[in-house]
């Protein structure tokens, strides 16, 4: 009887083994793209990975789901998304997308997943996570626009930027880091902005959420606070100015 019992669980495991690689089984295609898409819109529950190159798009993913990955495009739009994907538990529809394009000039992540981008820079980007998820961004444009109104994490590094304008009114984290000459912040959201690493020369930002903040200034800050947040500037900025009409303050370090 023990032995009876024994080789069942064996037989029973063994099924349990194959079945399991049998659903993780991971297959890629190719998806045609072209390069006049300057704008990528990411949506459905699917990972992407963005660099800068020959216009090319890889599809991965258990090979029960990965016809689900839909691509379209449209003059300079490129749309990646899922069809109806209920019943399919997120953690293991490992559903990604790599892909790669000449020129990048706006990126937004309405889905569930995340977003990474390395090696474009140019006059102008916009960045909007609108979904859940994060958005890790590493590049060098004049002129950034990162917006944050889902749920998540957008981080930004290697910014050389002229202009930095960021928006954050939903709840989570942006961080960021480089250099620029003007940094403008709009903190509505639940949530917080870390922008010490981000060495400014101007730094003017309205705060009206629950979050906290921190910069890094060395010529001027202005900072306008009417939430719940508190905010740190580092840099010893020559022009200072500051005001706090709700619950928070403002530190100068």
């Amino acid at each position: 009887m023990k032995k009876f019992f024994t080789a069942s669980m064996i037989t029973a495991a063994l099924l349990a083994t194959g079945g399991a690689a049998q659903a993780d089984e991971i297959i890629s295609e190719a998806r045609t793209v072209d390069g006049r898409a300057v704008k990528v819109v990411l949506d459905g529950i699917v990972d992407l990975k963005l660099k800068q190159g020959a216009p090319a798009l890889l599809v991965s993913g258990d090979k029960r789901y990965i016809q689900k990955i839909t691509v379209t495009q449209s003059g300079d739009t490129i749309r990646i998304g899922t069809e109806n994907m209920r019943g399919i538990h997120l953690g293991s529809r490992n559903l990604k997308a790599e892909l790669s394009l000449p020129q990048l000039r706006e990126l937004v992540s309405a889905g569930v997943g995340s977003a990474e981008v390395k090696g474009f820079d140019g006059d102008e980007v916009r960045l909007s996570l609108e979904g859940a998820g994060a958005m890790n961004v590493a590049s060098r444009f004049k002129k950034v626009d990162a917006r944050l109104t889902g749920v998540g994490s957008l981080s930004l590094s290697e910014t050389q930027a002229e202009t930095v304008d960021l928006n954050l009114k939903g709840a989570g984290q942006i961080l960021i880091s480089g250099q620029s000459k003007n940094l403008y912040a709009k903190l509505g959201g639940i949530g917080s902005l870390d922008a010490r690493q981000l060495h400014s020369e101007n730094v003017d930002a309205d705060m009206t959420g629950l979050g906290s903040a921190s910069f890094n200034a060395k010529t001027s800050a202005n900072l306008r606070l009417s939430g719940m947040g508190s905010a740190t500037v580092y840099g010893k900025p020559t022009n200072r100015q500051s005001t706090a009409r709700g619950l928070g303050s403002v530190s100068w370090n």
